[in-house]
């Protein structure tokens, strides 16, 4: 029998539900009642406080009533068995001369009161004595017997007081638990599961040890050789506190094998939660909560008994779950507990070993190569959703149709063009191709663009006739922006005209436009074609005309400047900006020209996914609504856990360092030579190492190698460092914090931020199972 079923009434057993057995479906597990947890807060106290905010505290034993003791504190400790003395009283007629004397008196006693009288020689004093009547357990009923014999005319009685040392059943009974205990540490009388009978020899061990309740009110001090488990009268209201700490349910103390005080934490399980929930995940978004409170209820379940010799289930550490009672519970946490009360995660019918880890550096890794055990439902998945779906909720969106380009050259362009569409030009909103660019503006287009330039120069707006794209006509309204009237034709002499326009069609020019065009091409707004020719009667492409606007841009310094900011988090496709740590939102006009960069490049695109970390350059309307923006990717990871800390880390150690490390791991290793990863498994984690020393090669497999390294986690790639051909030191760079199994902590967070509810977030961590209500 184990030592939880001795402390308490026998566990509920779960049972597993089938619809039928012909044709079974998923089988799903269930409890008849919510369990209670025990949590081992002490192993080796010498002793415990513990109080209450009520007005009273209640101790609880086996097999014994409530005890309502009169204070709100007690201390207590533990000591050696001592067994209780017991006085008896005794009424004796003494000193009589002979036994004729004392055989009289005694007949007399019993004709005058019928009371028993018997005669024995006292040996100390070689005199004899009548006892009369039986031995009284309290001297009132000692004084009633001599009041009795006085008013019978016999004055002389005397009580006589004897004390003995009386082992008390509760000695033989634990002295006799002992012995059938096995490896149970528990030292204290325990229950037996479905008996209240205690079997007894008579033989007390001789190191049993009492637990020692000791309180201001003399009345309410105690000591029990039973486990004592304390609560309050209003436990939700004023819950017990254990050296001033707050646990719901009761605090429960008992005798160990070390002679120390074992102090638990009985709650039920659902309150228990309300201390794990906020602890292990105190991120904010409810359905992450959710998700953690049905991992944390699955794995209690499943490790009920999990400390079976010690008498308790879990501790309240990382070695099970953290667990910090009453102070760290949240609005939050206690409405993801309350919201999924009993619902359990299963498989085949058991509840799972729902391993967590705080974050799983974008893939999580099969059991057995962590643990040493393999789960089906502890496979390594993806820390995201599959494909595009993982990005759906981060989109913003333009309604411009994309332009289909393939020249190099007319990308660029058409970044250009948005800009100056986002600033006063009129820019198609059909679909742009390359030969858009290869075309000529409309006269409608190239009047509206000459418009804006000439309010960029300040001057009146150009008189624009037909064939205004042709290259003298265009160099005719250039010129009269770029320079002062008269300007070309005062400032350039022939040889100056001449020298400027020597290519191949120059004739071609019209002689009144010579000088302008000259001027213009010696600055740098004009260019020839590829041929060395300037082609003056072929109207300009579009492509030609917006290098030209270009140029005098570059040239003027009018280029727009951007905004810089970098971006949050998008939401329902809401473009957020970061301020700090906050984040505030900002109009995105749905005409926006919207960019993103691959390869350094921008592109054009419809929609970009905005996780958190990209830098952006935007400009806003006068509204300060968005009209233009590009994105710059962020380099960190785009997986659900992106929001942690240990997404990416580095750590460096000497090779002395590390031969030290892994000494402790690996024994006989000799001096270190080299590391090197011999297997990965499925997330790329290093499950085996080759150890090469001077005694030979080693190997360290499994979640030993974290532990061994002192790494942040199991994924991680090695850099060496050489002084010579020998490995003089080694830097490890990895992702993720903790074993790597189960559900990532930081990626639920990020699925709940996405808008993934918490069954699904469990089912997608934990293959193939179950989420159901178990009671």
């Amino acid at each position: 029998m184990t030592i939880r079923g001795l402390i308490f009434a026998a566990f509920l057993l779960p049972s597993f539900v089938h619809s039928n057995t012909t044709n079974p479906v998923p089988r799903y597990f269930t409890m008849a009642s919510e369990p209670l947890i025990r949590i081992g807060l002490a192993t080796n106290a010498s002793s415990a406080t513990i109080t209450s905010g009520d007005s009273g505290l209640v101790a609880v034993s086996p097999d014994e009533p409530s005890k309502m003791l009169a204070t709100t504190r007690v201390t207590v400790s533990a000591r050696a068995y001592r067994p209780p003395e017991v006085e008896n009283y005794r009424v004796e007629f003494q000193n009589l001369p002979t036994q004729n004397d004392a055989n009289e008196l005694a007949k007399d006693i019993r004709e005058a009161t019928g009371e028993s009288a018997i005669v024995s020689i006292d040996a100390t004093t070689n005199t004899w004595k009548v006892w009369v009547g039986t031995v009284k357990a309290v001297e009132t009923d000692a004084d009633e017997l001599k009041a009795k014999l006085a008013e019978k005319g016999f004055d002389d009685a005397v009580t006589v007081v004897e004390k003995k040392t009386v082992v008390s059943p509760d000695a033989v009974a634990l002295s006799q638990q002992l012995k059938t205990a096995g490896a149970s540490e528990v030292r204290s009388l325990i229950k037996p599961t479905g008996s209240t009978a205690v079997a007894s020899t008579g033989i007390v061990d001789p190191n049993l040890r009492e637990v020692i309740v000791n309180t201001p009110v003399a009345e309410s001090n105690f000591r029990s050789l039973k486990s004592v488990a304390f609560g309050s009268l209003n436990e939700r209201a004023n819950p017990v506190r254990l050296n001033g700490k707050a646990y719901r349910g009761k605090i429960e103390v008992f005798v160990n094998s070390r002679g120390s005080l074992t102090v638990v934490n009985v709650v039920p399980l659902e309150e228990y939660l309300l201390g794990v929930v906020p602890a292990e995940l105190g991120l904010p978004q409810l359905e992450a909560q959710k998700a953690q409170a049905v991992a944390a209820r699955t794995y209690a379940i499943a490790n009920i008994g999990g400390y079976g010799k010690q008498g308790f289930d879990m501790v309240p550490t990382v070695w099970s779950q953290v667990y910090k009672g009453v102070s760290i519970e949240t609005k939050m946490g206690t409405q993801a507990v309350r919201e999924t009360r009993g619902v359990v995660a299963s498989y085949n019918g058991k509840p799972i070993t729902a391993y967590y880890t705080s974050t799983c550096g974008g893939r999580t890794e099969n059991s057995e190569n962590i643990f040493d055990h393999a789960e089906p439902y502890l496979r390594g998945v993806e820390c995201s959703l599959e494909g595009r779906r993982h990005f759906d909720p981060f989109f913003i969106r333009t309604n411009r149709i994309a332009p289909k380009l393939r020249d190099d050259g007319n990308l660029e362009l058409f970044r250009f063009a948005s800009i100056l569409g986002a600033n006063g030009y009129h820019v198609s909103d059909q679909r742009f191709d390359d030969r858009w660019f290869e075309d000529p503006p409309t006269d409608a287009e190239l009047s509206n663009w000459l418009t804006a330039l000439a309010s960029k120069f300040g001057k009146s707006f150009p008189l624009v006739e037909k064939n205004v794209s042709r290259p003298t006509e265009l160099a005719r309204i250039v010129a009269s922006f770029v320079y002062s009237p008269g300007y070309a034709d005062t400032m350039l002499v022939e040889s100056d005209i001449n020298y400027n326009l020597a290519f191949d069609d120059a004739g071609e020019i019209p002689r009144e436009r010579r000088a302008e065009i000259a001027l213009l091409l010696r600055d740098g707004y004009f260019s020839l074609n590829p041929d060395l020719t300037f082609r003056p009667n072929m109207p300009f492409s579009r492509a030609r005309v917006l290098r030209l606007f270009r140029k005098i841009y570059e040239k003027k310094k009018w280029m727009p400047e951007m905004q810089t900011a970098t971006a949050g988090t998008s939401v329902d496709g809401k473009l957020m900006i970061r301020n700090g740590k906050s984040e505030r939102p900002m109009v995105l006009r749905p005409d926006v020209f919207l960019f993103r960069e691959f390869g350094g490049t921008m592109y054009p695109v419809r929609e970009v996914a905005l996780l958190g970390g990209e830098k952006l350059n935007y400009q806003v309307d006068a509204l300060g609504a968005v009209k233009y923006l590009e994105v710059e990717p962020t380099e960190t990871p785009t997986t659900a856990e992106r929001m942690s800390p240990w997404t990416i880390w580095n750590k460096s150690a000497s090779a002395g360092a590390v031969q030290s490390r892994l000494s402790r791991y690996v024994r006989g290793i000799g001096t270190l030579y080299d590391i090197n990863v011999k297997k990965v498994g499925y997330s790329r984690r290093p499950v085996e190492l080759e150890i090469i020393g001077s005694n030979g090669i080693k190997t360290l497999k499994g979640g030993k190698i974290r532990s061994a390294l002192r790494l942040p986690e199991q994924l991680f790639v090695m850099n060496k460092r050489y002084s010579g051909s020998t490995v003089s030191s080694y830097t490890f760079t990895g992702r993720g914090w903790g074993h790597g199994v189960g559900m990532c902590q930081y990626g639920a967070f990020g699925l709940a931020k996405m808008g993934v509810k918490y069954d699904e977030i469990i089912k997608h961590y934990y293959s193939n199972v179950d989420v159901a209500r178990a009671y």
